[in-house]
């Protein structure tokens, strides 16, 4: 990591823990004008962080997959870009109000514990398809981490009606339960492709880069699954339930722990072609 993509990176975790800071500010204080100030941190903080991972990859010339900073930090640019476009062309009103701790929880874990993937890195760039696996995987990840926030919106606008007041702050229970929907379902598309083509690659990967079963594919399955009931009990039964909201949330904590919890169990790179048969061979003996 480059002291320029460092600094940017330190400057983007400010920001967004600023904005965030804004934005809860408005929401508890009721302050009015930190809102419009904390999209504008927010928006800071992206366009600092886009410039930092340039810099990254232009001084330092490794791949996007060399680390789990790297890694995250085009996920988090997703995340708040795809938040900021939402509530720009939708009715979702405070999307960011959400997104934004997120955004700071998810790069301060990888800054203060970074991993590198080096010795995964010669596997993706040998194997492209793995690379498309992985960047699949992420952008469904976005999805999924959008529908959470809406769903969190929901939940919180459920409960102060129940309470008899109204939140000017949140969007309206109709429109945070199609943004659920929409944001899930786009999401579980794009996840459902990288799963597939990481399904692929399990059982015909060349060599001995999985050994043997991998978690981190097979611990995908029960999180599509829940996306899927979700998307099933949603869009054909046409339930409306705030249950169906606590399954995005469930789903939510199965990204995360997939994410941040498993890894690949790549092995080391061996040359004959007959290495990965020969494995499997050995395990039905």
């Amino acid at each position: 990591m480059t002291t320029a993509c460092a600094l940017t990176l330190g400057l983007s975790l400010i920001l967004y823990l600023a904005a965030a800071l804004l934005f809860q500010g408005s929401f508890l204080l009721r302050k009015t004008g930190w809102d419009s100030l904390g999209r504008r941190a927010l928006i800071v903080g992206v366009s600092v962080h886009v410039l930092g991972m340039v810099l990254h990859a232009t001084l330092s010339g490794q791949s996007p997959f060399s680390s789990l900073l790297v890694i995250i930090s085009w996920l988090i640019i997703a995340l708040l870009g795809g938040a900021l476009v939402a509530e720009h062309y939708t009715r979702v009103r405070y999307l960011s109000l959400l997104a934004a701790p997120l955004a700071f929880l998810a790069l301060l874990y990888p800054m203060l514990m970074p991993v590198e993937l080096a010795n995964r890195e010669h596997v993706l760039v040998q194997y492209p398809w793995l690379g498309v696996h992985v960047v699949l995987s992420l952008l469904g990840y976005v999805g999924f981490a959008l529908a959470f926030c809406t769903a969190a919106a929901y939940l919180l606008q459920q409960s102060a009606l129940k309470r008899g007041r109204l939140n000017h702050y949140l969007p309206a229970l109709d429109t945070s339960a199609t943004a659920t929907f929409r944001f899930a379902a786009i999401g579980f598309s794009i996840f459902t492709l990288g799963l597939g083509m990481g399904v692929i690659w399990l059982f015909g990967a060349p060599g001995a880069h999985l050994q043997g079963p991998d978690t981190k594919v097979w611990m995908a399955i029960p999180l599509w699954a829940v996306f899927a009931y979700y998307l099933y009990a949603r869009g054909i039964h046409r339930q409306q339930s705030s249950r169906l909201k606590w399954v995005v949330i469930v789903g939510f904590i199965l990204v995360l722990a997939n994410l941040f919890g498993v890894r690949h169990n790549f092995g080391e790179q061996v040359p004959e072609t007959h290495t990965y048969t020969a494995w499997r061979a050995s395990k039905l003996v």
